[in-house]
Order: C-alpha cells, then structure tokens, then sequence
C-alpha cells in the first residue's frame, strides 16, 4: 500500500504507516501464539501486555487522524478511533465483569463518530453501491435473527449494535471518497463482528480468532486511508 502512503499529506503518513505496522505486529504475535497452543485455544492472555499490544494500532491511527483536514472530520475520525482502542483494551481483558458490554458499547460509539464523519460525503448512488447497502441490511438481518435465541438480556443493545454498524457500512458504500477503501474497510468490520457474534452467540469459533483480528485490521485501516487519502490539504 505505499502508493496510498504517498497519496497522504505528510504527518497523516507517519502515524498511518505506524498504525498499520502495529496491528501486523499485533497480528504476527496472534499468529505465533496461536501455533503454540491446541488449535481453538484463546488467543486472549497468552501475550505479555497483550492489551496495551491490542490498543497500538487505533491509537496510532488516531494520531494520524489528529492531523487530518477539515477539522469537522477530524474531530469525529479522533474519536472513532480513541473508542475503538478502548473496545480493543476492554476485548482484551475478558477478567473484566463489564469486558463484553464495555467494548461493545465502546464500538457503539466509534461506529457512531464514523458515522458523524460519512453521513455528510454520502453521494454515490450507483447501483452496486446500493445494491450492496440492500445486501448488507439483509445479511445483518439475518445474522440478528440467528443470535436472538441466544442473546437473553444482551438482546436490547446488540440490536442497537448491529442496527448502527450495518448504518456505518452503508454510509462508508455509499460517501463520495476518491478510493473505494473506506467502504472495503467497512466491509471488513462487518465481517470481523459477525464472526465475534458467532463465538458470542452460536457455535465455538475460536478456530478463527486470527480471521476476526486480520479482517479488524484491514477494517481500521482501510477506513482511515480512504477518509485522508488523496483528498488534499483543506481547510475547515
């Protein structure tokens, strides 16, 4: 992805680059654990620092964001990002009695913040974009139907959840960017949440731990690029 580096005003570069390289580090350690211990075995603890390791990359992201133009968008970016490291930290520490609720409810405001940033960019309406929007709503649909026998008091905030993650993902299709990268990234959180709801709600899948970290990753870090990427140096 260096041609999207280049594409990025200088001090936005650094830090995406860094974050982008901690969340490999982040990965590659998962990756050496995970081939260390029983397959299915978690990931979780089996690091030393293992949330502040977690936490690197969305702050590191935010950092980037912290000089991104216009300043409406970065405010918002900031702050998605600041409370996507809080879900990671909180994911991190399943001893925590509030671990689960608390990083859900962290995401449900990043999600929120990415949403304060697309709305306004919404403008392309080609078919396939929509298309996709319809698919989407149509998966998480689905996916919610499946989870809701087994949710219990837990049924009330993850469909608040899913109801404004598949908004973030059909705003991110559907925001006028130069690159289709933010509404990939989107993509990708959808896919990495569905796959945490099916350990959560349905069957093990602790098996794919590295899928929902890989597929996080990409959604962060797509995300980022495609809002400052190639978009130049305004004001505002």
């Amino acid at each position: 992805m260096s041609w999207l580096a280049l594409m990025m005003p200088a001090r936005v570069r650094e830090w995406w680059l860094a974050g982008t390289l901690a969340g490999v580090v982040y990965g590659a350690l998962l990756l050496q654990v995970s081939m260390e211990l029983p397959e299915g075995a978690p990931l979780t603890g089996q690091i030393a620092m293992q949330p502040a390791w977690k936490t690197a990359m969305a702050l590191m992201l935010a950092r980037a964001a912290w000089f991104h133009r216009p300043l409406s968008e970065r405010r918002w970016l900031v702050v998605a990002l600041v409370f996507s490291a809080i879900g990671d930290f909180l994911l991190a520490v399943p001893a925590l009695r509030i671990s689960f609720v608390g990083g859900l409810g962290a995401f449900l405001l990043a999600h929120l913040a990415y949403l304060r940033v697309l709305v306004p960019l919404a403008g392309d309406s080609r078919a396939h974009r929509l298309i996709a929007c319809g698919a989407l709503i149509g998966v998480a649909g689905t996916m919610l139907g499946r989870f809701w026998p087994n949710l219990g008091a837990l049924a009330g905030p993850v469909t608040v959840y899913v109801v404004v993650l598949a908004a973030m993902a059909c705003s991110a299709l559907v925001a006028k960017l130069p690159t289709p990268l933010t509404a990939l990234g989107a993509l990708c959180f959808v896919a990495s949440d569905m796959m945490i709801g099916i350990a959560r709600f349905l069957v093990p899948f602790d098996s794919f731990q590295l899928g929902i970290w890989w597929t996080y990753w990409a959604a962060q870090v797509l995300i980022v690029a495609g809002i400052v990427a190639n978009r130049g140096e305004r004001g505002g």
